[in-house]
């Protein structure tokens, strides 16, 4: 790889991360597609369908600083009640476009980081608590924190200055920031909150969300089938095409969607695997510590913490 060769994604994605992805066929993911199918009728394709469902849940370009930042404000204080923050850590937050993600953390260092959303597609309700607890708190923001504070400040361990985005530590990174959702806002908390505070805000029907979470949960199932198209495309197994297909039937993408997410396949490759594949291991990890709210808390700051990597858990 430091040659320029291109490794099998496998292969690829034991040597950076730690871990050998599932093989799963996309077969797998249709009973969840057909769920989702019965909850939105109609004749059309079913992205198609879900698309023009979801809609009603877009959060209207001026009202996306106030969503977010209420988002980020409540992710904030129900992490800073778990986790000793230093007191001068601090983002800002700000919208780009013409990038192949959705959201970035840019860690400035001295505990600030830059946290930028593209705003080239539309973006729904629940991506507020999404990005605010995966690319802030409990997220990458704090995630970064910890490790210049703990490893770096106290510890003296200056190579983590330095980190190396495809690495085992990323791993861990882009689990921890998935399942950190789940860590400050868990079981119906979040659907409680966004129905009082965010649907309000983005002038959107709390009445509606029920539904629409019962579908979430469905997609959710689906994320792993995209380690399974992006290995099928940066192998050549199927064309950029047939991928955006793939993308379009088992994640239900519009097409510009698709062709947004086959650009980072492109960009970072079997970096995908660490999003789902990652946020499973760490909330097995979380879970295998403990029953109780307090050692998933534990095992998750461990986490933030310590240096390991996927084999470690």
């Amino acid at each position: 790889m430091m040659s320029g060769k291109q490794l099998p994604f496998d292969l690829e994605a034991e040597k950076l991360y730690d871990i050998t992805p599932p093989q799963t066929s996309l077969s797998y993911f249709d009973v969840f597609i057909d769920s989702i199918d019965a909850l939105i009728p109609g004749v059309e394709p079913l992205n198609e369908r879900y698309l023009e469902y979801a809609k009603q849940f877009i959060i209207p370009p001026d009202r996306l600083g106030p969503v977010f930042n209420s988002a980020i404000e409540e992710a904030r204080k129900r992490v800073a009640g778990k986790i000793d923050l230093p007191k001068n850590e601090r983002f800002e937050l700000s919208y780009v476009t013409n990038q192949p993600w959705s959201g970035y953390n840019w860690y400035q260092g001295k505990y600030h980081s830059l946290i930028q959303i593209n705003t080239d597609l539309p973006i729904y309700i629940e991506r507020a608590i999404d990005l605010a607890c995966h690319e802030g708190y409990p997220g990458h923001h704090v995630f970064n924190v910890m490790l210049e504070k703990n490893i770096v400040n106290d510890m003296g361990w200056v190579e983590f200055m330095i980190y190396p985005l495809f690495s085992p530590q990323s791993f861990i990174a882009e689990g921890s920031a998935n399942y950190g959702i789940e860590m400050a806002f868990p079981g119906e908390e979040r659907v409680e909150f966004e129905k009082s505070v965010l649907f309000p805000m983005a002038g959107i029907d709390p009445e509606l969300a029920d539904t629409y979470y019962k579908i979430q949960n469905l997609r959710k199932k689906l994320l792993f089938s995209e380690i399974s198209i992006a290995r099928e495309f940066l192998q050549g197994g199927i064309n950029q095409e047939e991928a955006e297909n793939d993308l379009m039937k088992y994640l239900l993408f519009s097409r510009d969607r698709a062709k947004q997410r086959i650009s980072f396949y492109t960009t970072y490759r079997s970096y995908v695997i660490n999003y789902s594949l990652g946020e499973k291991m760490i909330e097995n990890f979380v879970e295998e510590f403990g029953s109780s709210n307090a050692e998933h808390w534990q095992a998750f700051y461990q986490l933030l913490t310590t240096p390991r990597t996927a084999s470690v858990l």
